[in-house]
């Protein structure tokens, strides 16, 4: 908004009613309370003309108060001081007793005040002073009043508020508009029209009257005519009244039908006896669903509130709507001129998109920042319709987001979210049905292009061993996939091969082509130096692979890095009928145990952001990302799990500087660890309070202090020595490796030696952290200082793409390194090896593993838990409020203290069918173990916690 004249005076005016000795720059009070007694006492949240927003405070005391550094916020509370939109009042500003302060739009903040939001007073040190919260515009402002309380009252910036305006006495007229109004609409095959009275009382509605969209078609109510309080009443074509005689200007008796006949293009229109209008609704066609006009009508929904839409005829009863037959069907989210999103009609009937809108995974943050589709919009069937940033939103989408089709009522339509930018778009095919798909081609406000989605895998143009050249197709997908009648041609194209009727593909599978001269078994082209490998399907190139002019492929030449690559490079090895090898990219093995995992939270049992997990000292530890909660559960050998005492509810924890404020929202802690000594360690990427900030933080609690909220007793900010990353795409994950395991084994960066624990004598807890950052997979590892500093040491990337969970197996020394579902939960191993390359491997996640949840949480049990040489790892998955906890195993070597050997042998996990028998009984102990651990939950949660110490 604009700035105005007027409330600069109004600040000047207000300053005048401090003494001259408060109004010095710098000049300190003449005395102070401990508690101030300022509070907030009119705020303007629509000033006329376009003005300013303003709030004005008052000093309620009898002392003058110091209001140095003090500062207002919206609904979004501390995020605004962090975004710098908010600015603190300047070192000694003073207010004196019975003085007012108005702080301004422009001047004071950098945020307008919406139609329902809250004005939040903080001090200096980021106390809450002060807050009201409003749920509608004022139409002059909202003042306090004598006893405290807000009401709607003139506007009086800098004054003392006016008292709210007296109702002005009103004469019950008939004509007043009551809680009446359409409901549902019909006009094909029958006519009607069904009413409904939203209010509480019965209504007289002797004299109202139907129109249709000619004022000439009036049907009217007779004498005693009443509906209910939240009842339906029905006009149909034989129902009785009074209609409109147009020659005579008279009224007659008869029938709705003999008034009003309703067409496919048409209104009907409600008004009072006074000639008042109610309500109306316009169409353009007859209602129908699937063709059949019986099928459907107009009808609000919900009923008596929600906005008209195609529903199902129910006459007389509560409608039922019939979902739009919208679906998003391509997504830009990166490499356009501007982000955009396209929606399709995939129905039978046009969609009236008036008043829609779109918004990505922050609803709340962008509500405001959308244009909705214009009035009078319809999709017809099969039609496409593009909402463009900078037109129809001013977000931008994320690398990770989601994008949601609202209606004009709010009702959620269609979304479609992603976990990475796609390499193209994000596109359905075939149209409206077929499911998304990394598409290369965008076709905004087009039919998606329809193409056999086999790729060019690996090329051979001279073998070294005099072998024919060969070209290797991969199938990307899940599905087996037919290539038949696909042709394959050179650069050339001069003898172009089709592969034969009936070849398919396995999912995830790769079929070899080779050179026959003869072209019955293969092509009959040569492959020749900077040549390429070409793709038809219906006589239009679908996949191409050239390599370098003047030279054959070396080894071969393959797509990068693999099968959904998007570039080709030479390879390590050729690799035909198998996946490619690259150097510096890891090798991928199955998972190294059974392919079984059970479901341990069958019933809720943790809150809903389930984040990080860590397996230290026989418990197993699991923290909350939207509360900074954690848990900790005592492990018994046998695999059962009891919450620890004190941990049957959780404990919190909250940031330094939000030590006094319970209300403070906290860490949005997304990482959990144990030292050595056994201090839990949180690592967090934002501050709940401001989710559009990333503020990478890691924070040392002890869990054996009594009480359910705990205060970081250290804080690392970790945020400058990391990629500047969005908010919701810093450190996952975090993990305490002992000294003992990293000395000699990691390059220091800072050194360009092994590390060495000596050159960091200011280190806390005798070893070293890893952080797992998101936004790229890389692992980061630091040494955390007593003065609250850090010193990263060495950055390893993990070539996951994306990280989201650690655990240091202390057994067999490796750090594991978890994706979530946006890379299949896939996982690293990575082996410190001494040198500036560790060891790293690829795992692919168990067959039981749900490669669609949201798993952000990974540890492994200590050996001595190994049981027929399996030991336990546990999975923690997000957004779900059950079966959150999942458990699996590995296989494993252990000797225990009584000589003892479990061994897993090797050729008993070769397929998912060989050792499920050996595996029976530690899948038993797992069942029973979750069993215990739910019943046990609910009766400690019916006891009262006495300590806090980790029992």
């Amino acid at each position: 908004m604009k700035r105005t004249a007027k409330i600069l005076s109004i600040l000047l005016s207000a300053a005048m009613l401090l003494p001259a000795q408060a109004l010095a720059t710098g000049a300190a009070p003449e005395t102070q309370t401990q508690q101030p007694s300022v509070v907030i006492n009119e705020v303007e949240s629509d000033a006329p003309n376009k003005g300013n927003d303003w709030v004005e405070i008052t000093n309620t005391g009898t002392e003058t108060v110091d209001i140095s550094g003090w500062y207002l916020t919206d609904d979004k509370g501390e995020e605004r001081k962090t975004e710098g939109k908010t600015t603190p009042l300047a070192e000694g500003t003073v207010l004196a007793p019975g003085a007012f302060l108005v702080l301004e739009e422009t001047v004071n903040f950098d945020f307008g005040l919406g139609k329902a939001d809250t004005s939040i007073l903080y001090d200096a040190g980021g106390a809450q002073i002060d807050s009201y919260a409003y749920t509608s515009v004022a139409v002059g402002t909202w003042s306090r009043q004598s006893d405290g309380s807000f009401a709607d009252a003139d506007s009086t910036p800098g004054a003392v508020n006016a008292a709210p305006a007296a109702p002005e006495p009103t004469q019950p007229e008939p004509s007043a508009k009551p809680a009446l109004v359409l409901n549902e609409i019909n006009s094909s095959p029958d006519d009607w029209v069904e009413l409904m009275n939203t209010g509480a009382e019965t209504l007289d509605i002797s004299g109202f009257e139907l129109r249709d969209n000619s004022d000439d078609h009036r049907w009217r109510f007779p004498d005693r005519s009443t509906i209910a309080a939240g009842a339906l009443l029905v006009v149909d074509a034989k129902s009785s009244g009074l209609i409109y005689d147009d020659q005579a200007k008279t009224f007659a008796e008869g029938t709705f039908e003999a008034a009003i006949g309703i067409g496919s293009g048409d209104s009907i229109r409600l008004y009072d006896k006074g000639s008042n209008l109610l309500d109306e609704y316009s169409w353009t066609a007859h209602a129908s669903y699937d063709g059949d006009a019986a099928k459907a009508s107009y009808g609000r929904y919900p009923d008596g509130t929600g906005a008209f839409r195609l529903t199902k005829e129910t006459k007389g009863t509560a409608n039922e709507y019939y979902a739009p037959t919208i679906v998003i069907n391509e997504v830009e989210s990166n490499g356009d001129a501007t982000d955009w999103v396209e929606i399709m009609n995939t129905g039978m009937q046009p969609v009236d998109i008036s008043g829609w809108y779109l918004l990505d995974n922050d609803p709340v943050g962008h509500k405001a920042d959308v244009t909705p589709v214009a009035a009078g919009t319809t999709l017809a069937p099969g039609a496409l319709y593009v909402l463009e940033q900078n037109k129809a939103f001013t977000f931008g989408l994320g690398k990770a987001d989601k994008a949601a089709i609202y209606d004009a009522g709010g009702d959620l339509i269609a979304e479609y979210e992603w976990a990475v930018h796609a390499n193209g778009v994000y596109a359905r095919i075939p149209d409206g049905t077929g499911e998304f798909q990394d598409f290369a081609t965008a076709t905004k406000g087009k039919k998606n292009k329809v193409v056999n989605p086999v790729v060019i895998n690996e090329v051979q143009s001279n073998d070294p061993n005099g072998v024919a050249d060969w070209v290797e197709l991969a199938n990307p997908t899940g599905e087996v996939l037919d290539i038949s009648g696909l042709v394959l041609k050179d650069s050339k194209g001069k003898d172009p091969y089709t592969i034969p009727d009936g070849t398919t593909i396995p999912a995830n599978g790769f079929l070899v082509i080779y050179q026959d001269d003869s072209g019955a078994k293969g092509f009959a082209f040569g492959l020749g130096k900077g040549d390429s490998v070409r793709l038809f399907e219906g006589g239009e190139q679908i996949a191409a692979a050239t390599w370098p002019d003047g030279s054959h492929t070396n080894p071969t030449w393959g797509l990068y890095p693999d099968v959904n690559g998007s570039s080709y490079q030479n390879t390590l090895e050729a690799t035909p009928g198998a996946a490619n090898k690259f150097a510096g990219i890891p090798d991928v093995i199955a998972w190294p145990g059974s392919d079984k995992v059970h479901t341990f939270d069958t019933t809720p049992t943790f809150l809903e952001d389930s984040s990080g997990l860590d397996f230290a000292g026989g418990r197993l530890y699991a923290v909350d990302n939207g509360t900074a909660t954690f848990w900790v559960m005592n492990v018994a050998k046998d695999g059962t799990l009891t919450f620890a005492s004190g941990f049957e509810q959780g404990k919190r924890v909250c940031f330094q500087k939000d030590a006094d404020s319970e209300k403070a929202k906290g860490p949005d802690a997304e990482g959990i660890t144990v030292d050595g000594s056994g201090m839990v360690y949180l690592a967090s990427e934002r501050d709940n309070s401001a989710k559009g900030v990333n503020y990478n933080t890691i924070l040392m609690v002890d869990p054996n202090k009594v009480g359910t909220r705990l205060v970081a007793q250290k804080q690392w900010d970790l945020t400058a020595s990391l990629p500047q990353v969005s908010a919701n795409m810093g450190i996952e994950a975090v993990e305490w490796v002992a000294n003992t395991d990293v000395n000699g084994k990691l390059i220091d960066k800072n050194t360009g030696k092994p590390f060495d624990a000596v050159n960091y004598p200011n280190a806390v807890a005798g070893g070293v952290f890893f952080v797992a950052l998101e936004d790229n997979g890389h692992v980061y590892a630091y040494v955390l200082n007593k003065d609250e500093t850090v010193v990263q040491i060495a950055d390893i990337d993990t070539k996951l793409g994306g990280a989201m969970a650690l655990d240091y197996d202390t057994y067999e020394k490796k750090l594991w390194v978890a994706a979530d579902d946006g890379y299949g939960n896939r996982m690293a191993k990575i082996t410190l090896n001494g040198t500036a390359a560790p060891e790293i491997v690829h795992v692919q996640p168990a067959a039981g593993v749900n490669t669609a949840a949201n798993n952000e949480g990974f540890a492994i049990a200590g050996a001595e838990y190994t049981v027929n040489g399996q030991r336990p790892v546990y999975r923690f998955c997000d957004g779900v409020t059950s079966g959150a906890l999942t458990i699996g195993s590995m296989r494993c070597s252990y000797t225990a203290s009584n000589g003892t050997h479990y061994y897993y042998p090797s050729a008993a996990i070769s397929s998912p069918a060989t050792g499920d028998s050996g595996n029976i009984a530690f899948m038993v102990m797992l069942a029973a173990a979750s069993g215990l651990l739910l019943a046990a939950a609910a009766v400690c949660r019916a006891k009262k916690r006495t300590k806090g110490e980790i029992g």
